[in-house]
């Protein structure tokens, strides 16, 4: 049952096994055979060495909650949200373009149906690795209306280090980010 809705969300109500009820958010541009968004780990190259490229951005849901200032991300859209037609790996380079100004050399599918956060949403992700071999802007990013604060890299290197090392008062790190880095790591062995 529908509760409200807006252009990108669905709040609905379900029954839980219990049989009480259950509240939850639905991506809008859900399809059975799609996921709802695709995540985009995305390796360039520079002076010789991978780096992760990441975005800091400000969501208004955590600074909101006085949870964290800055969220660090990976690239990341939802499939199918203007273009109904638009296929998961258009989405990839779309978002990748848009919020990196980057072109992969390659681009590998690494994990499908990956619930964001199953008791409360449900949006399913798909995890793709970017591998850039040249650090060149293609064009200059989108700024997704404001959200996008910064770009940077972290050489491969020190990912460890440097997440282990943030400041979470001031800096949360997307679940989802974090889950692409383990994907990532695995294809510069």
């Amino acid at each position: 049952m529908i509760i409200n809705k807006t252009k990108f969300l669905e709040f609905k109500k379900a029954k839980s096994p219990s049989d009480s009820d259950w509240y939850y958010v639905k991506r809008t541009n859900d399809k059975p055979n799609l996921d709802s968004a695709v995540v985009i780990t995305t390796l360039v190259k520079k002076d010789g060495e991978y780096n992760f490229l990441f975005l800091k951005t400000s969501r208004p849901p955590l600074y909101a909650e006085n949870k964290a200032k800055y969220c660090l991300e990976s690239p990341a859209g939802l499939i199918a949200d203007e273009d109904c037609n638009e296929s998961l790996m258009q989405c990839a380079k779309k978002e990748l373009l848009e919020e990196a100004g980057l072109i992969a050399d390659k681009m590998f599918v690494e994990l499908t149906n990956s619930s964001a956060s199953s008791g409360l949403s449900s949006e399913t992700l798909t995890f793709i690795t970017a591998i850039a071999d040249d650090y060149n802007i293609i064009k200059q990013p989108v700024t997704d209306g404001g959200i996008i604060v910064e770009r940077f890299l972290v050489p491969a290197k020190d990912i460890l280090e440097f997440i282990k090392n943030s400041d979470y008062k001031e800096l949360s790190i997307a679940s989802a980010t974090v889950c692409g880095i383990f994907f990532a790591l695995k294809r510069l062995k």
